[in-house]
């Protein structure tokens, strides 16, 4: 970390990462002495173990694999039970997570909206190991939604590597691929840290950490996005943000409208946020239809259970990596089926 000579330099800083709030906010200022690395052209996070997830548990194996980074070695079954429980359909989110590490390791979590690929790189530089929750593959070949941990990033090469407990260690995903897949949910990450990491996490995240502001500053990013771009996904992400914000009527206007220009299969925040809306605005009728219209779009279930077998248009290589991790589960499970009817003779 750098240390400031001038106490009135810390200052500049400080309202340069936008940390100057109102007496009643819930911001706090870093520590003096205490900046942020600006994100350097490559980095990268050693040691992090690799995990293959079990059956739709990639959100526990990603935090497991950055709990690594952390000097910790957890099993992501003991994560799962923590995290998800005992039914294989549900997956994880991360408001869980915080309370968790808390308790098992006295460590703390954090997660947020509007991540961009620019913050990903200082977290990295800085050691921070994100979670991000996006899309497996992408959408156009299968709609499966999945967390990875991040470990590096390669500006020379323009691309970010993860370690995805689906399709392996050190995975590089192009910068523009990583954004792009990240739109529909939210720009959403996560971070695990120690206690007196918290002041320097502060500076970098600015402010949005405050959660108020996020949203405010969510919405508007979605909403020029959509302007921008025009896509169903984008459309959809500006009517979540819009939820998000508290703006009803405006969430159900643009989802409606990203879900006339394409599909929310795999989105999962639909289920709720689009019926809800309807509700928040006295349209129970038309809450009720909704959610019998997306009662089939589900979060989507991350390999190994959804047995992808669509080539990965990124790298051929990974390809092979899914469809080896498919074979391998697709065995598991038979085995499992055979050995419970063996034992239960009521099956």
């Amino acid at each position: 970390m750098r240390a400031l000579a001038l106490a009135s330099a810390l200052g500049i800083l400080l309202a340069g990462f936008g940390l100057a709030a109102p007496a009643n906010a819930a911001l706090a200022l870093p520590e003096p002495g205490l900046i942020p690395e600006p994100a350097l052209p490559a980095a990268r996070l050693d040691p992090m173990k690799h995990v293959w997830q079990s059956l739709n548990n990639c959100g526990p194996a990603a935090v497991v694999m950055a709990l690594s980074t952390l000097g910790i070695d957890e099993s992501q079954e003991v994560a799962r039970l923590a995290l998800r429980g005992n039914d294989p359909r549900r997956g994880m989110g991360p408001q869980g997570v915080g309370p968790w590490v808390d308790e098992r390791f006295g460590l703390r979590s954090v997660w947020r909206m509007s991540g961009t690929n620019d913050l990903m790189k200082q977290l990295v530089t800085n050691g921070f190991a994100p979670m991000v929750t996006q899309w497996m593959q992408d959408p156009r070949i299968s709609r499966v939604s999945h967390w990875r941990t991040m470990r590096g990033y390669d500006d020379a090469r323009g691309v970010f590597y993860v370690n995805d407990p689906m399709l392996g260690n050190d995975v590089a995903l192009s910068y523009d691929w990583f954004a792009r897949n990240w739109q529909s949910f939210s720009y959403r990450y996560m971070v695990i840290y120690r206690p007196e990491q918290e002041a320097l996490l502060r500076a970098i995240v600015g402010e949005h950490w405050d959660d108020r502001r996020m949203r405010e500053l969510h919405y508007a990013r979605m909403k020029g996005e959509a302007a921008a771009q025009g896509t169903s996904a984008a459309w959809i992400a500006y009517g979540e943000a819009s939820y998000q914000f508290g703006l009803f009527e405006e969430a159900v206007a643009a989802i409606e409208k990203g879900l006339a220009l394409g599909s929310g299969t795999g989105i999962f925040m639909l289920r709720s946020s689009l019926p809800n809306a309807l509700r928040a605005l006295g349209r129970s009728e038309e809450a009720d239809a909704a959610q019998r219209r997306l009662s089939n779009i589900t979060p989507g279930v991350s390999p190994a259970s959804s047995f992808v077998t669509a080539t990965f248009r990124l790298d051929p290589a990974i390809a092979d990596i899914v469809a080896e991790r498919a074979r391998q589960e697709r065995w598991r499970l038979a085995m499992e089926h055979v050995l419970l009817t063996k034992l239960d003779p009521y099956r």
